[in-house]
């Protein structure tokens, strides 16, 4: 039994590599998603800069209401990058859940292993005194 549990838990410990590396990935693209959302916030001050900083007599821009699109695409932009990161970081937390559920089965199957070793010492033991035993005896 104690080679089927070393590959078991062999087994388990791949499986929470994969799950780890699935979670790195999610973290990475939740990353991702707040620089782009990070991004788009300085486009947006940098162009309010802009515009405090300039003639709207000349901004050609505002004259031929290409800054009120621009304005408008931001806005939906800004809600689609939010739902993606809000799917993202839920994706991320169950896939964190996945990890620790892997996490946990490496740590009980390395307890088991621990208590069937402990077990077989003890049982050698108990046989090596009652083989000291009977020993003394004769």
């Amino acid at each position: 039994m104690g080679d089927q549990l070393k590959m078991l838990e062999t087994l388990t410990r791949m499986k929470l590599d994969a799950e780890l590396s699935r979670l790195r990935d999610l973290s990475e693209e939740v990353r991702r998603r707040r620089d782009e959302i990070a991004a788009l916030g300085s486009e947006v001050r940098a162009r309010s800069d802009a515009l405090s900083a300039a003639d709207p007599e000349t901004d050609l821009a505002l004259q031929t209401g290409q800054d009120a699109r621009w304005q408008l695409w931001v806005a939906r932009e800004s809600s689609r990058l939010s739902r993606a990161a809000a799917e993202v970081s839920a994706r991320r937390e169950a896939q964190r859940r996945k990890a620790e559920r892997a996490f946990g089965q490496v740590h009980a199957l390395g307890k088991i292993r621990e208590i069937g070793a402990e077990e077989k010492r003890l049982y050698e033991a108990r046989r090596l005194q009652g083989q000291a035993g009977r020993g003394e005896a004769e």
